[in-house]
């Protein structure tokens, strides 16, 4: 019984492990607002923080260091900049402000005002000069955070000034794919009108398409596939757009991306394909319009899977029937010796086992390590439906 657990958690554990990578994503952005509140910076940092420009005024008039990096190696200036304090900004650049000066994080006033939306502020410091494609430790510059967090004016105030604009992070990301992951269309659109590289690939291989698939922003696919974006640029995984909208359950962009021809039967690198993935998450709807576009029904994964035994593992009952009335092979084995009327079997799932059985699904096979369905059955409905079916 154990042996069959770790089996099922074993295959449970495969979309995870798929997926991971393209939607959890993460932009390193400075530290939250009030964290510098609380640390002990200089008088003239905390009032420039807090925006009280009378007393900017009284320190610098006292002689304050106008360029005083604390700690973390912020100024009055940056901190002015991320608050979106207009007139304290001012008063500080008509101090001699160097408004280039870079924090710990290699944060500098202009990226500061661009990442928190200070179009205000981003306006002044591009009056006076400051050099727009300064960049972060993680590579980020003042356009890429601004794409990243859709600061659609900020993007256009930059992109006219010259930003570099497929400057890559540390990730590989460009500002296009992280606004079409982030589901900025405004600034997809304004990006792709400047030439952004289309088909940019992040380290893992990721384009703009993948990640605005697999993050189910239907607007921003059509716009990259308007512009003629690779449609099977397969991740270092193996993954492709269609595989993760697959995945993720995505049906209106798995239609436009089959409509536009995208490859069906892809394998990632553990062998899953379009229809394995929608078959295994439960997305009925997806498994339809993969199997009316003539998917691939039995593909095998490398554990040895296929979409009917993962469906019928996750109790996914309709798409069993799906699968079946398309002509699944019913006892494919995986490399432990489980079938799909094995797992589930296992797993209680009586509505499936009477469809595999009706089907033919052959009751008397054994994993590896001996058990039969009806050995490992957990409910007497199921154990009365696979003694009929052993008779036979």
């Amino acid at each position: 019984m154990k042996m069959l657990q770790s089996l099922a958690e074993k295959f449970r554990g495969m979309v995870p492990a798929l997926l991971l990578s393209a939607v959890v994503l993460a932009v390193t952005f400075a530290a939250p607002t009030g964290a510098f509140a609380a640390e002990a910076g200089s008088p003239l940092t905390k009032a420039a923080y807090s925006g009280d420009k009378e007393e900017v005024g009284r320190l610098l008039a006292g002689g304050a260091d106008v360029n005083h990096r604390d700690a973390g190696g912020a100024t009055a200036l940056i901190m002015a900049s991320r608050e979106g304090h207009l007139a304290v900004v001012e008063a500080l650049l008509a101090k001699g402000a160097e408004f280039d000066v870079q924090n710990n994080n290699g944060v500098t006033a202009l990226v500061m005002a661009s990442q928190n939306g200070r179009g205000a502020i981003v306006e002044a410091l591009l009056a006076i000069g400051a050099e727009i494609d300064v960049r972060r430790k993680n590579g980020a510059t003042a356009l890429f955070m601004a794409s990243a967090t859709g600061h659609g004016a900020i993007v256009e105030a930059l992109l006219a000034k010259g930003a570099e604009i497929d400057v890559q992070t540390d990730t590989g990301a460009t500002a296009l794919i992280m606004a079409s992951q982030e589901d900025h269309l405004a600034v997809v659109e304004a990006l792709l009108a400047k030439g952004a590289e289309l088909n940019a690939r992040r380290k893992d291989g990721a384009t703009a398409l993948i990640m605005a698939s697999a993050t189910g922003h239907g607007a921003i696919v059509d716009t990259l596939l308007a512009k003629g974006a690779e449609l099977d640029a397969r991740r270092k995984d193996g993954a492709t757009a269609l595989i993760m909208a697959s995945a993720t359950g995505h049906g209106a962009i798995v239609e436009a991306l089959l409509a536009k021809g995208a490859e069906i039967d892809v394998q990632a690198q553990n062998g899953a394909t379009a229809l394995f993935m929608a078959s295994q998450n439960g997305h009925g709807a997806i498994v339809e319009a993969l199997l009316a576009k003539g998917a691939e029904i039995d593909v095998q994964t490398r554990n040895g899977a296929t979409a009917l035994f993962m469906a019928s593992q996750n109790g996914h009952v309709a798409i069993v029937e799906a699968l079946l009335a398309k002509g699944a092979e019913i006892d494919v084995r995986t490399d432990t010796g489980a079938t799909a009327l094995i797992l589930a079997s296992y797993r209680g799932n009586a509505g499936i086992v009477a469809a595999l059985l009706k089907r033919g699904a052959n009751a008397k096979l054994r994993i590896k390590v001996g058990g039969t369905a009806l050995d490992l059955a957990k409910n007497e409905t199921i154990k009365s439906m696979l003694k009929a079916a052993k008779k036979r």
